[in-house]
């Protein structure tokens, strides 16, 4: 007990004030509450009889159909943080009338409607004190601290309970309790005045007011979604099976004690004393515990068959000790387990609609099931004014309660699906409308940025675009480089003629017979490139005709127009003309003769591997363009090997995909060939991707258990993105499972890693940031994994979810994910998301679950000398040499054969200093955040 009571002092920085007051102001409501229930009962009972209750609780609803509109303007007029105070001193206001009435002028009807006006008081207080809490936390607070804020209702029981046990006889009766009772209200009101001076509140109600929307608006929104319309479902359920079985107590009370009203206020008081106490108990040790670890799918039900389990005991053995087991399970798992979690359930609602949601359900629904749970009791026993009844006893009723918890229990199940449900909606939207935005935003703000640089009046704002857009090809801005055709600086005439040209644009025909007189030489030969190539004109006759063009353009203009259908096609002078300028040291003549490949692609495509090998990569580039499409085999390696070159990595890729499933095989033999290059193999599932068949989808389930991590996280990632293509292929589960357990526990073995580390290094230190982001990335290769498993589970949303800096959607990801993934599962990869969790904790969970725990940071840097990630091995080769480990030595001299040169550098940097070679120098660089981009 000590452990779990430590719970309320261990919380983290800024849950202490909500969670200490939100359980005092739960503790004393409900002590109030439950002491006006034993003090009603007791004088409700002796003067009218059990089965008269049915006539208050159908007068409920009248009386709160009139309250809720008066408290709902009240509350949009001064506010949500304040409306809790003035409602408790009104209802404090209302005892001390009610026990003034009693004792100097008691009326037939004053005893009932003492009864009506505690069912208000408890239903109002009830709803403003869940919903003080709701805006405090978020789903995951919510999760781990409802269940010790809900022990505060026990706490309050015991308190109710003792009050009414001890002191009706010696303050002189139930009626003079309510002097105490009005004490206990305002006790409420003065915890709920420090709450809105000590703590801020989440959402719309930081704003103080709220929008007086009207009921009906409300209620038609209930009804029209799914998710809400099952709350008021199992609300109305619950009133009334619960409403039922206190009607059943209170017949066997009252032929048990007779009309002794004292009495059976101290029987109340003992009952709810013992209840609160067993109810604070589960609270300790089983509501909090079984919330995080079973979910709602587990609490939701146990109210409900706890209650259908005490109704079949009435109906074998119909008396006041099964009557009695019955409402126990009622008070002892209502608000320890069932209410915490039906509090739950509102979380997912967004803030600014949760509020009159929850007064129309909480306050509205309920009261309906009052009213017609009571008008239905009273027509099967004893009757409804004038309507006779039916007669039933205790073994009838429960026979009907046992009926209704039957439907309960499948209401239950059903807002369970749907709560997961709402859940992954919120994080779905949340996701779509990031993206949205993020991409639109982004997409509108570089092409107003480039237009607007296009369209500048400063030469080296044009220029800049000019640059940018050499490297994407596009016909989104042919209009404004049409303009800059008359520009007045020579260079960005040339290069938008170039860049048109390019494009294939044919709707500049009279402009480049302009630039053909134009005065700069650069400009004419681009006007005669695009006039030989696009519009067929003899570039001798223009030549003659108008003088001096470069001597590329005049061999690259004879080469198209001779190239070119018609008369003067001659293909024989047209090759010599091309293989000239393919051997040609000028690197802009190759480029021209790629470009003119791509332009007449049948007779001269065997020209295109020389160029694609080409070193100069303007040149390599325009020929893997032209190797798009010009689609021949002996371009296949060429283009394998223009995968390990960044600047040709994406274009080659698009290149080989033009092969489709001719090109596979080639693919599936190199990604298995260890002696391949690793650079040219990591581009290889981006070719797979871009080919999309299912043939290309096998090759990669196939390679998942590559060694080399980045080619691993690549073959994931690619997998991913055709599974939305061929949904239908069959994974191997058994290979996925145990990828899955190794990166989870190689995730565990970072923190393990990391603990060292950060005890030794600051936070900015290479080799931290360099965990860090290996730790990202692993954690992307886990949800990858998971959506492959479970294909339909919403994982991306989660994903980006957990990811997000808004704590409401961070906590609803990790609820879905709660609620969705198998409890082994669940177990282990949610503490390493829950910022709850702290790094400490999950290094010590990481101790526990893989075992060999490491303690020095010479140890951390041992192990990431193994790591399969070169980046990692060079940042644990660079802290050897920064923090002069020379206990590791050996360990670099077996990474001296490395293949890759920046690690085998790093080697000898880190021995010299180990040497004392360094000492003096300046201190050693880090590895490139680069060389670990690779996995992203």
């Amino acid at each position: 007990m000590v452990a779990r009571l430590r719970q309320f002092f261990d919380i983290r920085m800024g849950e202490g004030w909500p969670v200490l007051l939100s359980f005092l102001y739960i503790a004393w409501v409900l002590a109030s509450f439950l002491l006006a229930k034993a003090i009603r009962s007791g004088l409700y009972l002796t003067e009218y009889g059990p089965y008269a209750l049915v006539y208050v609780y159908a007068a409920v609803p009248a009386v709160l159909s009139l309250f809720v509109p008066a408290y709902n303007a009240i509350a949009a007029r001064v506010g949500l943080r304040w409306i809790a105070v003035w409602t408790l001193v009104f209802f404090s206001l209302n005892v001390l009338a009610f026990w003034w009435a009693f004792t100097f002028r008691p009326f037939f009807l004053l005893t009932g409607l003492f009864y009506v006006w505690v069912n208000c008081f408890g239903v109002i207080t009830t709803v403003q004190v869940w919903s003080f809490a709701n805006q405090l936390l978020d789903t995951r607070q919510a999760k781990r601290l409802f269940g010790l804020i809900g022990s505060g209702a026990s706490f309050g029981a015991i308190a109710g309970g003792l009050l009414a046990r001890f002191l009706v006889r010696p303050i002189g009766g139930a009626i003079n309790l309510m002097l105490v009772l009005a004490a206990l209200i305002l006790i409420a009101a003065v915890v709920v005045v420090v709450a809105n001076m000590k703590i801020q509140r989440r959402g719309h109600s930081r704003a103080g007011r709220s929008r007086n929307r009207p009921l009906r608006e409300t209620l038609r929104e209930i009804a029209a979604t799914p998710y809400l319309r099952h709350m008021a479902i199992l609300v109305l359920l619950v009133s009334i099976v619960t409403q039922w079985t206190g009607l059943q107590l209170n017949v066997v009370v009252k032929d048990y004690f007779g009309d002794n009203a004292n009495a059976i206020t101290s029987f109340n008081g003992t009952f709810n004393f013992v209840l609160g106490s067993v109810s604070f108990l589960l609270q300790l040790f089983v509501a909090s515990q079984a919330l995080r670890r079973f979910g709602l799918a587990v609490t939701i039900l146990a109210l409900p068959i706890s209650l259908g389990l005490g109704s079949a005991l009435i109906v074998l053995i119909p008396g006041f000790l099964s009557v009695l087991v019955t409402n126990s399970f009622d008070q002892g798992l209502h608000y320890s387990v069932d209410r915490p979690t039906y509090e739950l359930l509102y979380l997912p609602i967004p803030q600014g609609q949760r509020i009159h949601v929850k007064n129309a359900i909480d306050i509205v629904v309920t009261r309906i099931a009052d009213a017609l749970g009571a008008v239905v009791y009273g027509l099967v026993t004893k009757g409804f004014f004038f309507l006779p009844g039916l007669g039933l006893d205790l073994r009838g009723t429960a026979v009907l309660n046992v009926a209704l918890v039957s439907v309960w229990v499948t209401i239950a199940w059903r807002l369970r699906k749907e709560y997961v449900r709402t859940i992954q909606d919120s994080i779905h939207r949340h996701r779509m409308d990031t993206e949205r935005s993020s991409t639109s935003v982004v997409e509108r703000s570089a092409m107003d940025a480039l237009r607007s640089k296009l369209d500048a009046g400063d030469p080296a704002d044009v220029r800049y675009a000019l640059g940018l857009l050499e490297v994407q090809r596009s016909r989104t801005w042919h209009l404004p480089l049409r303009r800059l055709l008359e520009h007045p600086e020579a260079d960005i005439r040339r290069r938008a003629m170039s860049l048109l040209s390019a494009a294939g644009d044919r709707e500049i025909g009279a402009e480049a017979v302009t630039l053909l007189h134009d005065p700069d030489l650069g400009v004419r030969t681009e006007a005669l490139l695009y006039l030989s190539r696009e519009m067929g004109v003899d570039p001798l006759a223009q030549i003659e005709q108008l003088g001096d063009f470069e001597d590329f353009s005049i061999r690259a203009g004879m080469a198209a127009f001779l190239a070119s259908p018609g008369r003067q096609q001659n293909t024989v002078a047209a090759r010599a003309i091309l293989e000239s300028m393919v051997h040609s040291p000028s690197a802009r003549e190759r480029a021209e003769a790629a470009r003119l490949i791509a332009l007449v692609p049948d007779a001269f495509s065997d020209l295109l591997g020389t160029l694609i090998k080409d070193a100069d990569a303007t040149v390599a580039l325009e020929a893997v363009r032209a190797a798009r499409t010009v689609v021949r085999d002996d371009t296949i390696e060429p283009l394998l090997s223009a995968l390990e070159r960044p600047e040709l990595t994406d274009e080659a890729t698009g290149a080989l995909a033009r092969f489709g499933n001719a090109i596979i095989p080639e693919i599936e033999t190199r990604l298995a060939d260890e002696r391949s290059d690793l650079e040219v193999r990591r581009e290889l599932p981006s070719v797979l991707v871009r080919i999309g068949t299912v043939e290309a989808e096998q090759v990669l389930i196939d390679s998942l258990l590559h060694s080399d991590v980045t080619l691993r996280h690549r073959v994931i990632t690619s997998l991913n993105k055709l599974r939305v293509i061929h949904p239908d292929v069959r994974l191997k589960t058994n290979t996925l499972e145990l990828l899955l357990a190794a990166e989870i526990a190689g995730h565990y073995r970072s923190y393990q890693v990391l603990g060292p580390l950060r005890a030794q290094l600051p936070p900015t230190d290479p080799v931290v940031q360099a965990m860090q982001h290996s730790m990202n990335q692993e954690l992307e290769r886990i949800f990858r994994l998971m959506a492959l498993l479970f294909p339909h589970a919403g994982l991306h949303d989660a994903y980006i979810g957990v990811q997000s800096s808004n704590s409401v959607v961070r906590s609803n990801a990790l609820e879905f994910l709660d609620n969705i993934l198998r409890p082994e599962l669940r177990q282990v990869l949610v503490p390493v998301l829950d910022s709850s969790v702290t790094i400490d904790q999950r290094i010590a969970l990481a101790n526990r679950l893989v075992g060999a725990p490491l303690e020095t940071p010479e140890q951390a840097v041992a192990t990431l000398l193994a790591s399969e990630d070169t980046w990692l091995r060079s940042c644990a080769v660079y802290a050897v040499g920064a923090l002069q480990i020379k206990g590791l030595s050996d360990e670099l001299d077996r990474l001296d054969d490395q293949n890759d040169p920046l690690l085998r550098d790093y080697v000898k940097k880190a021995k010299r200093r180990l040497a004392g070679e360094g000492e003096g120098a300046q201190p050693m660089e880090p590895p490139p955040a680069a060389m670990g981009m690779g996995v992203g």
